[in-house]
């Protein structure tokens, strides 16, 4: 080969390079914009006032995300979504597994999706499904944690019960565990625990009595003790502190944190019949090994 062919075949070489780098660098930074425009997005919707109206026939782009997705049969899919103005939708995704269906891939957890259904009956039919971007994603434990928070979402809530704010408080929660801090995680778990007790129905408030040295959770309510003997042999007491703690919501103490989180433990597990949460299980489980 000629010099002057070898300096052309260089030339084109480093060309080629220069273009994938600028292709790989333009996709990255595609991504992160696109992560900004989710968070953007979702952090500056307009907050609809929750009506007590019956949901339309048919709903177009509403916001949501994949609680769980259920094999429905070789092809379709059962979704649970949790959305801004209806709460937790039942959907139906016909041929989502399908090669060919554009909503492969799209249909997983704590991504943001643009929802279009139709129907009447508890089970909606999705027409429709837009991403509206990637969050950072979530890896080790903060994926566990992810699908704990669900897993609360789809054991204390009721389907199509509207609860104001609960779509915020996940959409926060999501972005907290994203960020893959140990500390703020906890906190971030305690804080929307705390909220989805409370939309649910089940605010956190101490039934206190005078002089109150301990608390104890029973039948599901935070009752004070002036007499610590009082309590009866399975209950567990906390000091005023931890209830002190989960009024102001301040979760970072770490000489507290261990009690906030057993106390609130407590009350899911009541209020979820007694069950334990299966997440919560396998993370403690995994923690073990």
């Amino acid at each position: 080969m000629s010099e002057v062919s070898k300096e052309a075949s260089k030339k084109k070489r480093n060309t080629l390079l220069g273009a994938a780098a600028l292709s790989a660098s333009s996709s990255i930074e595609s991504v992160i914009a696109r992560r900004r425009s989710a968070l953007e997005t979702l952090t500056q919707l307009p907050g609809h006032e929750l009506s007590s109206a019956a949901m339309p026939a048919r709903v177009s782009g509403e916001v949501g995300f994949i609680l769980h997705a259920y094999n429905w049969s070789e092809t379709s899919q059962l979704l649970d979504v949790l959305t801004e103005r209806y709460g937790r939708v039942f959907l139906v995704a016909k041929g989502s597994k399908r090669a060919s269906c554009v909503w492969r891939g799209l249909l997983t957890p704590f991504c943001p999706l643009k929802l279009t259904w139709s129907g009447k009956k508890e089970a909606k039919i999705l027409i429709k499904a837009d991403w509206l971007g990637t969050m950072t994603p979530l890896t080790g434990e903060s994926l566990l944690s992810g699908f704990y928070v669900n897993e609360l979402v789809l054991r204390l809530t009721q389907r199509e019960d509207r609860h104001a704010g609960l779509f915020e408080s996940y959409v926060r929660v999501i972005h907290a565990l994203a960020q893959a801090e140990r500390t703020s995680i906890q906190a971030a778990l305690r804080h929307f625990e705390v909220m989805l007790l409370k939309f649910a129905g089940w605010a956190v408030v101490p039934q206190s009595c005078e002089n109150a040295l301990v608390y104890v959770v029973r039948d599901g309510v935070v009752t004070g003790l002036a007499d610590p003997a009082e309590r009866l042999p399975h209950e567990r007491t906390y000091r005023p502190e931890v209830l002190h703690a989960i009024v102001n919501q301040s979760y970072k103490d770490a000489a507290l944190s261990r009690d906030i989180r057993e106390l609130l433990k407590e009350l899911i597990q009541f209020y979820m019949g007694g069950r334990e949460v299966n997440t919560r299980r396998i993370l403690t489980d995994l923690k073990r090994l």
